[in-house]
């Protein structure tokens, strides 16, 4: 089956409609992802993972056993992984913004093709 877009369509897919490297920009913010989401050595869970359990013991010993000596642990610890977790959001805000732009160049005509219909196969 061949499968056609209309002359329109084919012209809304110009360079000047969609920079591909901003797809290879796309794969440098996941590769910085990797760093925080892997899994540590011999099979070990992600660093962020364990620095989360760790926030977790500090917390209840701040909030559920009232150890005011470590309030200033919980809250520096707390502001370090939430600055992590941003640059992390925004390494994904822009493989989420990256992609919104390429799809929004779908041609309407593929979707009347069957497409865009995983049943179709």
């Amino acid at each position: 089956m061949e499968i056609t877009i209309t002359d329109e369509e084919w012209n809304e897919l110009a360079p000047e409609n969609f920079d591909t490297t901003a797809l290879l920009r796309a794969v440098d913010a996941v590769d910085e992802l990797r760093g925080d989401l892997n899994d540590g050595e011999n099979g070990g869970p992600p660093q962020l993972r364990i620095d989360l359990l760790k926030l977790h013991q500090l917390a209840m010993a701040v909030f559920n056993e009232g150890s005011r000596s470590q309030v200033a642990d919980l809250f520096e610890f707390a502001v370090d992984l939430e600055d992590q977790v941003l640059g992390m959001t925004n390494a994904l805000e822009q493989v989420q913004d990256t992609l919104s732009q390429l799809t929004a160049l779908y041609p309407e005509s593929l979707s009347y093709a069957g497409l865009d219909d995983p049943q179709a196969d």
